[in-house]
């Protein structure tokens, strides 16, 4: 907790006054910023300290920094500043002191039209200014949009966001953003999206404000995703009457399937906005000079138009007038009686229900394997995935079928691994409600093994955890919600008998590696922050003997993997090392003097093979190269050491080895 906190000093510092709210990013503040002088109120986003290790919220946390800062309009909100805290970075940005529209909505239940061209010409300057910059926002939505007490509209949430003119930070085909507000390039995955995505977003904002609902429900993110891709929207007209047409058909417009039918850009938008509310004022300004005319039976407008009946009975009942008497069916035209609308209402309510036969055909297997391809969002892959298999899972011998399976049980296996670290990292040691309490123990227990570094016993312990659920975990997959409870402990437990296999496979892997680059005197990796390079260097000084500085690269190895489940092998291989070196660890040795022993003894035995080495040796290369490898190994690995023993020690490795290489 910051509050009552100063981050920084002299003529730039924030006083944090109070808490806003907090997210998965982290937490916001509301602060002072003393800047030259003046005090400006801001919002002060912090990442969280759980969020450290995560290179990826990182980078998009960077990222909607350094788009703020090339965004300057009044109706986006503004960045003061950005930078670090105790190693956690932060954004200043303007202090909005108003509502976001998503709780104005919530409260009211929908805006007038009136409100929605209003603010609708705001938000579409804030996006004609960032669409310039080449910035697509990709989250466009209520709660994103604040509106200040002034009525000031305010564009806001630029975390996902994506610079068309730098790469994105999300995977090709992915789908960010949400699935209610999602254009159908997005749901599809589209790689190259343009601004035009924004404007089908726009629209339906314009839609739920209009509303007071969104255009499309769905149960799931999947279903929602098809109705983007697959369903018109319903006219705003037949859920509120209070819509002047043209208003209508440009959200209409906006929410076009193909991006190409869509407006230019937000500015036209912007005009036709403009040009509604020019005819809305017009026409209030005719109707009231019309309605206190006396020249109401006059057959022609003052323009010059003749009035129809129509007209006339509406004037007649503005003005408290009695209407005339409806015309008999036999002088109507033939397209109003009443057997010609019935006709007409037959036939729409049969295309009605061809229409619906159409709908509820079922989806092609390979319409939703595609989707189960299309989106990389863990969430919206497993409903996609359950939905494959939920249709077509019985075809367990088609190759797309096992493929989703597969992709169905890693991605349940990840969310309870996830859940059960989450659980672990807060030491709550009571079992999930509803589930096997003695699953929960054994997989308490294993993981505590794994912490410590005891991968023997803890692989021991997985292996009990399938024993008890042996017949589940060799089910492919499972929509039974019974079974699925059994089943993801066993595909857990084997999920992490299969990573502890990989640390032993990588172990020897990596001292496969190391005999190679030595014996074949190639370069060793030298880009320490690669969990890879750290392990060989921390493996390579075990093999040389010195288990204090090795022990230092496991531990920086450890550190920096702890919190990345993609990075579990090399986690899991630093702890184990890491605990054997300490275990091995004796309290009597100087770490310096050990050192400088083990490097002379290295160097005085480098020198008798070089001092040994005979001209018409047939042998000679190869023992000038075994001279250079224990050269190597003491330059290599200690040059970094500040020692003046051991500096003088690589300086004649150094001579040796560049001896042997002439």
């Amino acid at each position: 907790m910051l509050v009552g906190q100063t981050i920084g000093s002299g003529a730039y510092r924030f006083e944090i006054e109070a808490e806003l709210g907090s997210g998965a990013m982290g937490m916001v503040y509301r602060a002072r910023f003393y800047m030259d002088g003046k005090v400006i109120p801001v919002a002060l986003k912090m990442v969280s300290l759980g969020l450290l290790g995560n290179e990826h919220a990182l980078a998009r946390f960077e990222r909607e920094a350094n788009i703020l800062k090339q965004l300057r309009h009044p109706n986006i909100v503004r960045l003061y500043a950005s930078g670090q805290y105790r190693k956690m970075p932060f954004i200043a940005m303007e202090f909005i002191d108003g509502e976001s529209l998503d709780r104005i909505l919530s409260r009211r239940g929908r805006l007038t039209w009136e409100e929605v061209v209003s603010y609708g010409k705001q938000l579409c300057a804030a996006l004609q200014h960032a669409h310039d910059k080449g910035i697509i926002h990709r989250d466009l939505k209520p709660s994103n949009i604040m509106l200040t007490r002034e009525g000031v509209l305010k564009l806001t949430d630029f975390g996902i966001a994506k610079d068309i003119d730098v790469t994105a930070l999300t995977a090709a085909n992915s789908t960010i953003g949400t699935a209610a507000y999602m254009s159908p390039e997005q749901c599809k995955g589209d790689r190259n999206l343009t601004h035009k995505s924004d404007l089908y977003s726009l629209g339906v904002v314009f839609f739920e404000l209009l509303t007071g609902r969104k255009p499309f429900r769905a149960e799931t993110t999947m279903d929602m995703f098809l109705k983007h891709v697959q369903e018109e929207p319903p006219r705003p007209s037949r859920l509120t009457v209070e819509v002047p047409p043209k208003l209508e058909t440009l959200i209409l417009q906006l929410m076009a399937k193909d991006k190409d039918d869509r407006p230019t850009d937000a500015a036209w938008v912007a005009r036709m906005l403009e040009e509604i509310e020019q005819d809305a004022l017009a026409l209030r300004s005719a109707g009231e000079a019309l309605l206190h005319s006396r020249n109401l039976d006059k057959p022609r407008h003052a323009d010059g138009s003749r009035l129809t009946e129509e007209d006339r009975e509406a004037l007649r009942a503005l003005r408290g007038k009695k209407t005339r008497k409806k015309k008999r069916t036999a002088d109507l035209p033939w397209w109003e009686r009443p057997i010609v609308r019935a006709a007409a209402l037959l036939a729409g309510l049969l295309l009605l229900v061809g229409l619906a036969a159409w709908a509820l055909k079922p989806p092609s297997a390979e319409r939703l394997y595609a989707a189960v391809q299309n989106v990389t969002e863990a969430e919206q892959r497993l409903e996609a995935a359950r939905a494959y298999l939920k249709r077509y899972g019985h075809t367990s011998e088609d190759e797309r079928t096992r493929e989703v399976a597969a992709i169905f049980r890693q991605l349940i296996v990840r969310e309870r691994d996830r859940v059960l670290h989450n659980r672990f990292a807060r030491n709550m040691t009571s079992p999930i409600e509803n589930d096997d309490p003695d699953a929960y123990k054994l997989a308490w227990k294993a993981l505590e093994l794994e912490k410590t570094g005891s991968l023997a016993l803890a692989e021991d312990t997985w292996k009990q955890l399938l024993e008890r659920f042996r017949e589940e975990a060799e089910l492919p997959f499972t929509l039974d919600d019974t079974v699925l409870t059994r089943a993801r402990w066993g595909w857990l437990a084997q999920f992490h008998l299969h990573t502890l296999h990989k640390v032993k496979e990588e172990l020897q892997r990596l001292r496969k590696q190391i005999e190679d680059i030595r014996e074949f005197e190639r370069p060793f990796p030298a880009d320490l922050n690669q969990p890879e390079t750290l392990a060989l260097w921390a493996l390579r000084l075990e093999t040389f003997g010195d288990r204090d500085k090795a022990l230092r690269f496991w531990t920086q190895l450890y550190d920096r993997t702890e919190k990345d489940p993609d990075l579990r092998t090399w986690n899991l291989l630093a702890g184990e090392r890491k605990q054997r070196l300490k275990a091995a660890a004796s309290a009597s040795i100087d770490p310096i003097k050990h050192r400088l022993t083990l490097l002379e003894e290295q160097l005085h035995k480098a020198r008798l093979l070089a001092q040994a080495l005979q001209p018409d040796d047939p042998a000679i290369k190869r023992k000038r190269a075994d001279v250079r490898i224990l050269c190597r190994d003491i330059v290599d690995l200690y040059t970094d050491e500040e020692e003046r023993g051991i500096q003088q020690l690589v300086k004649e490795a150094q001579t040796l080895l560049q001896k042997m290489t002439d």
